[in-house]
């Protein structure tokens, strides 16, 4: 009975929540900070649905018809068809939550559908508009629509869904935003079909995997324009149930790809692309499939290419099409297979050129907006923690018997490691309300392990303080583990040496890390190699990291951001509306193969320079301001397009670097730029440069086009 009293005081008194503790546990202590928390807005509105149990599931359309916003526990919601309409909320659980077929009603406007199964695929219902709304950490789950319209929506993190949009006959879709869409074995992987009379434009994904289609993977048709950026595929037709290429696109207005790459081991390869369309844009080629037939261009497409390391295409004869390349397979550049060494003068050539590179003015994304990232501990929390009672063994005890545990709010001191081992983890109330503090910082407050195989763990909702490490994986007894599929969603980790520490396993594979942030750390995210390892064959220790896409994360007063310094090359890694401010260093890269930054701030960051390492980086819509770093970049390379710098310090310095840059603004002299291309950008503090087209050579300029450029971003852009 005494220990009944006590929990209700507690709980009551201090929490004025309903806490749950095993018989023999002594109730959370919360200091006076732990009601001082807010939570970012996503939590707010996550956790301020209506919570269906799973014993209620077949309530699941009542509940979303009477409450609007519908919260799902852990589990298996399928048996009843969903119909969402206009300003609807579904959320599953943060470890995904499996549900019959979804349709998305004709009209409907502002919903949201997170953390999905649905076997039977979200299907967009014919009719009017549908727009304005957000689908995001989808698995599983086949998205189609048949002379549906869609538009203005965002899709974000679609894992194993196909894409499937048939408006041939009627319908359409525009300005749709898809980030991260990685598919696997299902062929074709993506389809888009459009109509003539209600043309379908503006669409834009960021980020592509097609892995392993068991045949082709995307067929497009009829578009006005569509523009993809960070596409990859790895051996393609790997069941030989096709004969088209990996890409086949037909009676399209304007295309524009950006970094595409990848190659095909299979026994039965296909060709890499096969398209028809007005105007061809390709910026960094890299992929090859050594196919018996080459890639082709149609008939009357216009190629504008820009940095190639792969294999060449054929293209069907026609007196009115172009065919300009720059730096394939070499640094020289040529227009219709001729090479240019001087500027063109030539008014058709010089109009169609200038015309294709300047292309029609579109509205960029809009800069993304940071919320504060929340302190429940407050600025006393290492005072505040001082004579606190250790609840590690509490935790652990949940995490052992629930696999996941589930914390309320409150914070929770802990002397002590916690445990999680694949997949276990753990989830708060948000991250203003609920947070981990170590009562001293000699320790990882969390630690990762498992003995071998696939790993996968769950951490969300939650402020990690103190401690030496918030997050350290490692291998048990030298096994072989790679992470993959991880749940870190709403995270921060606050005042560490290391935020999230790999420590030398074998890899860091396929994970989306969406709002997390890192805090007065040493290193927020640190990847460790084994340094035995120099490159050569693989090992338990290797420790490389592979297709993890960060959103939304910040990075805030670290000595270093990003220390990402691996030997086995690390690929398609990216960074997407993410914040890096007051850094001392945002990131160094080794042997990282075609990174990326999309939309991403950097602002008063005031050593050495702001990314470096042996890498080539690509920046796409970024802005950098208020940095005051000896230089912007200590890299092998970079490609930018429709960045804004705004600083004084040198572009590049250190290395002898290649570079393309696009549609920018620099105000920063180049620096020790040695090769690569200015096109349509502003080089302020560079005359020479300062042209419509430039080749450079032994950092020399070539002028192309002689004429004023006028830069504005035009991947990263809505119609």
């Amino acid at each position: 009975m005494k220990k009944l009293i006590l929990f209700l005081f507690f709980s009551t008194a201090i929490f004025s929540q309903n806490y749950q503790y095993a018989t023999d546990d002594v109730p959370v202590q919360a200091s006076a900070s732990s009601q001082a928390g807010t939570n970012q807005l996503e939590e707010i509105e996550y956790f301020n649905a209506f919570l269906l149990p799973v014993t209620q599931k077949l309530s699941i359309q009542a509940a979303l018809d009477r409450y609007g916003s519908v919260r799902l526990e852990k589990g298996d919601y399928s048996g009843v068809n969903i119909v969402l309409r206009s300003n609807q909320r579904l959320f599953g659980h943060l470890s995904l939550t499996k549900v019959s077929n979804i349709t998305i009603a004709a009209g409907s406007s502002n919903l949201k559908i997170h953390n999905i199964i649905s076997s039977g695929g979200i299907n967009f219902q014919a009719g009017a508009a549908i727009s304005n709304s957000e689908f995001k950490n989808i698995e599983s789950s086949p998205i189609r629509s048949v002379g549906g319209i869609i538009e203005n929506n965002t899709f974000i993190n679609l894992s194993r869904c196909v894409l499937n949009w048939d408006m041939s006959n009627s319908g359409y879709f525009r300005n749709n935003k898809i980030i991260k869409h990685r598919i696997h074995a299902y062929y074709p992987q993506i389809v888009m079909k459009g109509n003539s009379a209600t043309p379908s434009y503006g669409n834009v994904q960021l980020w592509i995997n097609m892995l392993t289609p068991g045949g082709n993977g995307a067929e497009i048709d009829n578009l006005k324009s569509l523009t993809w950026v960070g596409v990859d595929s790895e051996s393609w037709n790997w069941y030989n149930y096709s004969t088209k290429p990996l890409i086949e696109m037909k009676n399209m207005g304007e295309v524009k790809i950006a970094s595409l790459s990848g190659g095909n081991l299979t026994a039965t390869p296909t060709p890499v692309f096969d398209i028809a369309a007005d105007n061809v844009s390709i910026f960094r080629k890299f992929i090859s499939s050594k196919a018996a037939k080459k890639s082709i261009l149609r008939g009357n497409t216009n190629m504008f290419l820009i940095e190639s390391n792969s294999e060449t295409y054929d293209t069907e004869e026609t007196t009115t099409r172009f065919d300009f390349k720059g730096h394939f397979n070499n640094k020289n550049v040529s227009l219709n297979g001729v090479d240019i060494s001087s500027a063109v003068t030539d008014t058709p050539t010089l109009n169609k050129l200038s015309n294709t590179i300047l292309g029609t003015q579109k509205k960029p994304w809009e800069r993304p907006v940071f919320e504060a990232v929340p302190n429940p501990s407050g600025e006393n929390w290492m005072a505040n923690r001082a004579g606190k009672t250790d609840q590690a063994a509490y935790i652990q005890n949940l995490i052992n018997t629930n696999n996941i545990a589930e914390l309320e709010e409150g914070i929770y001191y802990i002397g002590s490691t916690l445990t999680i081992k694949s997949n276990q983890g753990i989830i708060g109330k948000g991250t203003g309300k609920t947070a981990i503090v170590g009562l001293k910082d000699d320790f990882p407050l969390i630690t990762g392990e498992n003995s071998k195989g696939e790993v996968k763990f769950y951490l969300s909702n939650l402020t990690l303080q103190g401690g030496s490490t918030g997050l350290r994986i490692h291998p048990l007894n030298g096994s072989q583990i790679s992470v993959s599929a991880c749940i870190f969603r709403h995270l921060v980790f606050r005042n560490q040496n290391y935020g999230i520490h790999l420590d030398k396993f074998y890899g860091f594979d396929n994970n989306f890390i969406e709002h997390v942030s890192f805090v007065n750390t040493n290193i927020g995210f640190y990847q460790e190699v084994d340094p035995l390892y120099k490159g050569v064959g693989e090992t338990a220790t290797m420790m490389f990291m592979d297709k993890v896409v960060f959103y939304k994360c910040q990075w805030i007063n670290n000595t270093k951001a990003l220390s990402l310094l691996s030997f086995r090359g690390s690929n398609l890694n990216a960074w997407i509306d993410c914040n890096f401010d007051n850094n001392k260093i945002v990131a160094e890269m080794r042997n990282y193969v075609y990174p990326l930054f999309a939309n991403c701030n950097f602002t008063n960051t005031t050593g050495d320079y702001v990314v470096g390492g042996e890498s080539k980086v690509e920046f796409y819509s970024c802005l950098f301001d208020k940095n005051t770093s000896n230089a912007t970049f200590r890299l092998y390379g970079a490609y930018l397009e429709g960045c804004t710098l705004l600083d004084r310090s040198s572009l590049f310095k250190t290395f002898s670097s290649t570079a393309f840059i696009t549609n920018s603004t620099i105000t920063a002299d180049i620096g020790t730029l040695n090769s690569g291309m200015i096109v349509n950008s502003s080089m302020l503090s560079n005359p020479g440069f300062n042209k419509m087209l430039v080749n450079i050579n032994l950092a020399k300029p070539t002028v192309i086009i002689d004429a004023k450029p006028i830069p504005y971003p035009q991947l990263l852009v809505t119609h």
